[in-house]
Formats: C-alpha cells, sequence, structure tokens
C-alpha cells in the first residue's frame, strides 16, 4: 500500500514500521521527522499534514503505538461505536501481552480478549457492542447508567452482555451497573404495565428467566 493510501484510510497517521513497508528508506523518515513533515505522536507513530479529526487522530496513533494486536475499549470504543458524542480524554486500550511503558492520555488493560468481544469497526479493532455496552457505564460512573440504558435500548441484548461480562471476570462495578439496568427496566415496565406480571416481562426483554431481585440468567 502506498503512503498516500496509508495516509488517507488512518486520517494523516502512519508508524515507522508501516512508512518502510511501504518502501520508505529509514533515513528519509528521519528527515521528515527532523524538518517537521512528519510530527512524533507516540514513539514511532506520526501524524502528516493538519488532522480533520484530532479524536481520531489519538485514537489511531495510540493503537498504532499499542501494537497489532491492541483493541480499543470502553468509553472510547462507545464513542468510535457512535454512542458517544465525544471522545474521552483517556482512552482505554486492551492488549494481549506485556507493553513496555505508558503514554499521556492512554491506559493499557493486560487481558486476552475471546473472539466474541473484538470486532472492527471503521478499520479498527475494538470490544464488541456487549461488552464496550457495560464496560463503558462502568467508565462514565453516573453519567454510564444513560448510555447502558440506550444501548439495550438500541438492541444490544441483555443476554449478550451477560455472556460478555462471564467471558471477562473480575469486575463487581460491571455487575453492579448491569443489574442496575435491569431494575430500571422492570420499573419501567411496572409503569407501562401494572397488570402483567412483572417477571414475564423483563424475561421477554431479556431473553431469559430471571434468577432473583437482579434480573440476572441463570444458568
Amino acid at each position: 500500500m502506498s503512503i498516500d493510501a496509508i495516509l488517507t484510510r488512518q486520517a494523516g497517521v502512519i508508524s515507522r514500521a508501516q512508512a518502510l513497508a511501504a518502501g520508505i528508506t529509514p533515513g528519509a523518515v528521519d528527515r521528515c521527522v527532523r524538518v517537521r513533515h512528519w510530527l512524533p505522536l507516540h514513539p514511532r507513530v506520526y501524524l502528516v499534514g493538519v488532522p480533520a479529526d484530532p479524536d481520531e487522530v489519538r485514537v489511531r496513533s495510540a493503537l498504532l503505538w499499542a501494537g497489532p494486536a491492541a483493541v480499543l475499549g470502553g468509553a472510547a470504543a462507545a464513542w468510535w461505536h457512535g454512542l458517544l458524542g465525544s471522545a474521552p480524554t483517556t482512552l482505554a486500550i486492551t492488549v494481549p501481552g506485556r507493553r513496555a511503558g505508558a503514554r499521556p492520555g492512554v491506559l493499557v488493560h493486560r487481558r486476552v480478549l475471546a473472539a466474541a468481544d473484538v470486532t472492527t469497526c471503521r478499520g479498527i479493532a475494538v470490544t464488541a457492542e456487549a461488552l464496550t455496552a457495560v464496560e463503558a457505564a462502568v467508565e462514565l460512573g453516573p453519567c454510564g447508567a444513560a448510555l447502558l440504558d440506550r444501548w439495550l435500548r438500541r438492541g444490544v441484548g441483555l443476554g449478550d452482555v451477560e455472556e460478555a461480562l462471564r467471558r471477562n471476570p473480575g469486575s463487581a462495578a460491571a455487575s453492579r451497573v448491569l443489574a442496575a439496568a435491569v431494575e430500571r427496566r422492570a420499573r419501567h415496565i411496572r409503569c407501562r404495565s401494572p397488570r402483567h406480571d412483572v417477571i414475564s416481562d423483563t424475561s421477554r426483554w431479556d431473553h431469559g428467566p430471571t434468577n432473583g431481585p437482579s434480573g440476572l440468567r441463570s444458568g
């Protein structure tokens, strides 16, 4: 792929490895950086030209720095999916192994994500919608409840969110956020259908039997 094609696809961001693979010599890369034609964003990651969307540049450059297996997550993934109006100040990125160093504005999580929890959106790897919904809700704190409710109304299945949490255990906060979302939905159903059995209505929403007051599916 040509340099121009890479820059067009990546919002003006390019890594040194990509430039070398496209046929640019190491000396030419160094000269571009030295004369400030290429602006360093992270080690061995550069911006060429004036960015149309600085937040997109932040995301793409952070993922290039973190490596080919890096996955965007949390509120940043929610923004990338189009559910948040603005990108968060700190980008959450998951890598499967050790990643040396740290960068301002980038929070690196080390874990191995299942294939079901990763998708490709606009050319980058991001957490799939079910995992993104609950992890972004936790990251956003008090504002996260509205995000999760909106995402569930948008069509993300509650059962899918539960399965994503089972594959990624260890977050008590995520379980609490999901249980609270189930309770809010139950209250909404009670208000709209006072003559209907609440458990029956909520089971239609989450596509499975409830297990106690949390509303989480059993089994």
